[in-house]
């Protein structure tokens, strides 16, 4: 199965694009994608396939990537969470699963935290939120003075040497990355505006000494079902707090695959299992 064409709706009068694959009588399983050079066809692309054959899928593209308009100013984890119940609440949603890589994963575990009745089960991946330092922090805050994401992307559209390059630093095994993947980011590149989106969220989030959004201290709380999957390999995320998270949690689990940043891209048959697994029994409306 092919992904499907986009979708559009409105909220805020601005335009929200997003992917769509209907089994009626299932509860929806909403995918959420990351930041950086990132939209929801993207990560999205083997997993939502594979989900569509028993499940209702939806994948929007976050504000700024994509075709999905963006908040033209600084936003955090908690604007992106209220953008996704509003996103809910245009398309009849009361209850979903959630999926989220990274800053989609910080979203999906803030929605379990703050709307609990929204999230049925939940899937943080390589997640955001856990964490109270970026790799190389106060270097990555004095660097948000400066346009460096825009100047990247601008060179990384013309060159897909250096396109590779970045794919392959979010991989365990550089190996990996086809040239299928990198012809993705290339058009991803020059979709939407994913410099300005992701620096808006940097802005917002990196601050001096530490993130400003770290959920862990709420994980107690936390009443859906979770599965936490993580590459043994992620340079971004640390490990050790993923795992310190899924104990702290209710009902949680981890699982870790031997990849990078981007498991769902970098091994597809081992994470759509995992995820297929874990939802699986739970397709239905209850």
């Amino acid at each position: 199965m092919r992904l499907p064409a986009p979708r559009k709706t409105m909220i805020a009068q601005r335009q929200v694009s997003y992917l769509y694959s209907e089994m009626p009588g299932t509860v929806p399983v909403l995918l959420l994608h990351g930041g950086g050079l990132d939209r929801a066809s993207l990560s999205w692309r083997c997993l939502f396939p594979a989900l569509a054959t028993q499940h209702t899928v939806i994948a929007p593209d976050w504000p700024g990537y994509g075709d999905s308009a963006g908040f033209k100013q600084p936003y955090r984890i908690a604007d992106l969470h209220g953008w996704l119940i509003a996103f809910m609440d245009t398309l009849d949603i009361d209850r979903a699963d959630m999926v989220g890589i990274s800053m989609g994963g910080g979203v999906a575990l803030l929605s379990a935290l703050d709307t609990p009745d929204r999230v049925r089960r939940l899937i943080p991946v390589g997640t955001y939120g856990v964490q109270e330092h970026t790799p190389y922090h106060f270097l990555s805050y004095l660097m948000l003075q400066l346009p460096v994401n825009a100047i990247s992307y601008a060179i990384l559209r013309r060159s897909r040497h250096l396109t590779r390059k970045a794919v392959a630093a979010i991989f365990a095994d550089p190996d990996r990355v086809s040239d299928g993947i990198v012809e993705e980011v290339m058009e991803t590149l020059h979709s939407g505006h994913t410099a300005e989106a992701f620096s808006a969220f940097q802005r917002a989030e990196i601050g001096p000494r530490r993130l400003r959004t770290v959920l862990t201290d709420r994980l107690a709380e936390a009443k859906p079902p979770a599965l936490f999957i993580h590459g043994a390999q992620d340079a971004l995320v640390p490990l050790a707090d993923v795992r310190r998270a899924a104990r702290i949690m209710p009902n949680a689990r981890l699982e870790v695959l031997q990849s990078g940043h981007w498991p769902m891209r970098e091994c597809p048959e081992a994470f759509n299992a995992l995820v297929m697994e874990f939802l699986g029994a739970a397709s239905g409306p209850t």
